[in-house]
């Protein structure tokens, strides 16, 4: 495979990024090491400090004791309260210290019962002392029950105090371990990246000093071809250039005659949609002259029927005519036969018979008021039958109304569907022309661009031409400069 001069450059910045990176990953996990082993090394110091801080706070509860036992004054307990606090906060702070090791804890726990035990005996002898007097708590330390559980306790710190020992010799030998690895890759490993680097730098530079006295070669004769085509093309684009104006302004004509099409096409559009809209306000006014024909048929029927049911009830009114008429004669009758026989009563009669009398005159013109009746009822009759006939009529021309109506409506109707397809029609014509009005701008914008790119390719030839030369004169001097430094 072959390399460029960029790719072998990179490599050789990769190369150096890789040992700076491999130096600087040996130097940090050596400090990272030698900082943990320093901090484990100062816990273990501060774990043997707190051994003997618990042996020393322990001696110093005894002292009070003892010192309490003797005087008897509570002002010499003060040594065994401050003593007793100290022994609680150092043992929680060993728990602290030495909680990743299992032996230290197992020592730990064992401790904490003779330490109770201790405080048990101290508090019982200076209990003693305090309810009994001296000799009752100087027969308890006589027995040597606390100096056994403080002999237990001294042999506990101090098995405690070696394996940290153990433990801080260990971590000694880990951070002079780490500080060594940590000289050694910084005095032999950075030297040696400068010498790997040094090396791979001259190889570098010899290939790309002999890669570049080729290309440079190459360079020279193609920048002088170069030079010879830039001319032709400086001379095509002028030509180009030319075209491109006379093409510019047949473009800004087409699009004149494209905006009067479309200002045409907008007039057009717009005069179908008010015929549109005028159709549609005919169509409204014949729908409601159909439902208008429609109400008065309605309402001639209606007509029609209650005159029919006027001259029913005509009839029935002739029938009750019919029976007064006939009750007027039967009490006529009865009027009659009342006199007759108020007549024969003679004068007993007399008021009886001016009843009947009455009662025959009122008959009488029941008689007359029927016929009067039975007269007004016929007209009424004639009148009903010739409204009926008039209704038939009438409600025969509604029809044929309602008929030519509805003829009339589907006709505006034909018609204002072809006026909307019309109108539809001229709107899409006049979209279309806007469009079209819309594209011939792009396309004189388009020629107005190409235009500017023709002028600026003839001036970007015009100075690739330059460059060109600038370039065939660079190439000979590089020539000459790497030719030097080679001899």
């Amino acid at each position: 495979m072959k390399w460029t001069i960029g790719t072998k450059v990179g490599a050789g910045y990769a190369l150096a990024l890789f040992i700076l990176v491999v130096i600087g990953f040996v130097s940090y996990r050596n400090t990272s090491g030698y900082i943990v082993a320093t901090q484990r090394r100062s816990s273990t110091y501060q774990a043997i400090e707190n051994f003997e801080k618990v042996l020393s706070a322990l001696k110093d509860t005894e002292t009070g004791q003892r010192g309490y036992l003797i005087v008897g004054e509570d002002s010499y307990l003060a040594p065994y309260e401050t003593g007793k606090a100290a022994v609680i906060t150092a043992l929680k702070n060993l728990r602290q210290q030495v909680q990743d090791e299992r032996s230290q804890q197992r020592l730990l726990d064992a401790l904490d019962p003779l330490i109770a035990a201790k405080f048990a005996e101290l508090k019982e002898t200076i209990d003693l002392r305090r309810d009994k007097g001296f000799d009752a708590a100087t027969k308890v330390v006589q027995t040597n029950k606390g100096k056994e559980i403080m002999d237990e306790i001294r042999q506990k710190i101090a098995d405690g105090k070696n394996e940290e020992e153990a433990l801080l010799a260990q971590w000694d030998t880990e951070v002079n371990a780490s500080a060594r690895q940590t000289i050694f890759t910084i005095v032999y490993g950075i030297p040696l990246a400068l010498v790997v680097l040094v090396v791979f730098g001259f190889l570098l530079t010899r290939t790309i000093t002999r890669q570049l006295r080729e290309s440079i070669t190459l360079l020279s004769s193609s920048a002088a071809e170069i030079l010879a085509t830039t001319s032709q093309v400086a001379a095509g684009a002028t030509e180009t250039a030319a075209a491109v104006s006379e093409t510019t302004a047949t473009v800004e004509e087409v699009k004149q005659t494209a905006q009067l099409a479309s200002q045409k096409a907008r007039y057009v559009s717009d005069s179908a949609q008010k015929a549109s809209d005028v159709s549609q306000t005919g169509r409204r006014a014949v729908d409601d002259a159909v439902q208008g024909m429609h109400h008065i048929q309605e309402q001639m029927e209606s007509i029609a029927e209650s005159i029919v049911r006027l001259s029913e009830q005509s009839q029935v009114i002739g029938e009750i005519i019919a029976t007064v008429n006939g009750l007027a004669e039967q009490s006529n009758l009865l009027a009659v036969n009342a006199a007759i026989e108020a007549t024969k009563v003679g004068e007993l009669g007399k008021g009886f018979g001016v009843v009947a009398q009455e009662i025959r005159s009122l008959a009488e013109q029941s008689k007359q008021a029927t016929a009067q009746v039975r007269t007004i009822l016929g007209d009424i009759q004639k009148a009903t039958s010739a409204a009926v006939l008039a209704t038939e009529q009438g409600n025969k021309a509604v029809e044929a109304g309602v008929k030519q109506t509805r003829e009339t409506g589907e006709s505006i109707r034909l018609l204002a569907d072809s006026v909307n397809q019309a109108a539809q029609a001229a709107t899409q014509i006049a979209a279309s022309s806007q469009q079209q009005m819309v594209g011939m701008d792009q396309v004189a914008m388009a020629m107005e661009s190409i235009k500017q790119a023709s002028t600026q390719n003839v001036a970007g030839t015009r100075q690739a031409e330059v460059a060109a030369q600038g370039l065939h004169e660079l190439g000979q001097r590089l020539g000459a400069l790497i030719g030097s430094r080679s001899a």
